[in-house]
């Protein structure tokens, strides 16, 4: 069943790139393709190095609160699992399949099922703070150098984005700071939607969210009881992000474009572009997250060069984690340790 469920999501990847990339070659297909084709080199290997940068400080974020944990996980096996999580995110609507799959690749690994969870929730919750500190950072430059209009319906979608990451945060918090109030509210709002026949079988959704409260609950107090991991695993993910939205400028130096865009518009852009693909619930936010590129990035580079840009980067933040971690899961399989 899983496994069907995962090749509809392929299917659905598949489908959407096609889609959106007939939308991006249509106007100008020889001048993009004459573009990628001249491509720097250097650059592009310069890119892909930010990618794997962005993939190593995440796992020292995942190392950081792995130390509580009795049996030791090597650097390798931790980096092998962010790979792993960002590859079933990419496939999965809202990257829901991400986390449930590093934990079962960290079980194989030799953790008990209870510290696998804890720790990839204890680095989900980092990333997600990162995240949002990142984005209240972009808001604050863009509120006083004015890169974007702040009346437009695409800011009001980065507020959005912006929004949902936020109440994510802040549900993490009451659920995890307050758990027997916490399992009272949730059971009595359970019996409510029972009684209102929009839950059918009752008995289930109490024992999955009493267990989801649990879990937030002992990686909320191991986080809470390790200030070090904590610290470290914000700024870990924060350094993350810079390298992955730094992309955009590398990706312009690759087609020769070294004056139309600089590190602070393209950190700005690239977390506003980050932030509405939050709310997109599409496998990979495709059509959702190149619109939100091409429009912000838009304001600075115009034409054929925009076009092979977004490819580009595309190719690179997102198509090369399914390649790569497939390619990790294929090899995995045939019996690496």
């Amino acid at each position: 069943m899983v496994l069907k469920k995962q090749k509809f999501n392929i299917i659905m990847v598949v489908l959407a790139s096609l889609i959106v990339g007939y939308f991006i070659l249509k106007d100008d297909f020889n001048e993009i393709m004459k573009l990628i084709a001249n491509i720097n080199i250097g650059w592009f290997f310069f890119s892909i190095l930010m990618v794997l940068l962005y993939w190593s400080f995440q796992t020292l974020s995942l190392y950081a609160v792995s130390v509580p944990v009795k049996k030791e996980l090597s650097f390798k096996d931790l980096f092998k699992s962010i790979i792993i999580c960002n590859f079933f995110s990419a496939i999965t609507p809202a990257a829901t399949g991400g986390q449930p799959f590093q934990i079962y690749f960290l079980r194989k690994k030799g953790l008990r099922l209870g510290a696998a969870t804890n720790i990839v929730v204890e680095q989900s919750t980092l990333y997600q703070i990162a995240l949002v500190l990142f984005g209240v950072i972009a808001i604050i430059l863009n509120y006083f150098f004015n890169f974007f209009p702040s009346d437009s319906v695409l800011n009001k979608f980065v507020f959005i984005g912006f929004g949902v990451n936020l109440v994510v945060i802040i549900l993490f918090a009451f659920i995890s700071f307050g758990k027997k109030s916490n399992k009272y509210i949730i059971i009595k709002f359970i019996n409510f939607l029972h009684k209102i026949k929009i839950v059918r079988d009752k008995e289930q959704l109490l024992s999955k969210a009493e267990g989801t409260i649990d879990v937030f609950y002992k990686s909320a107090k191991t986080l809470n009881s390790n200030k070090e991991a904590l610290i470290k695993g914000i700024i870990y993910n924060f350094i993350a992000l810079l390298f992955l939205y730094i992309i955009p400028l590398t990706v312009a130096y690759s087609f020769g474009n070294y004056s139309d865009i600089n590190v602070l518009t393209t950190l700005v852009s690239s977390a506003y572009v980050m932030l509405i693909g939050a709310f997109i619930p599409i496998p990979g936010a495709s059509g959702g997250i190149e619109y939100a590129f091409a429009a912000f990035f838009g304001f600075y580079i115009t034409g054929s060069t925009l076009m092979a840009m977004l490819l580009i980067w595309r190719f690179i933040t997102y198509y090369l984690s399914i390649l790569v971690g497939g390619l990790v899961l294929i090899f995995n399989k045939e019996g690496e340790n």
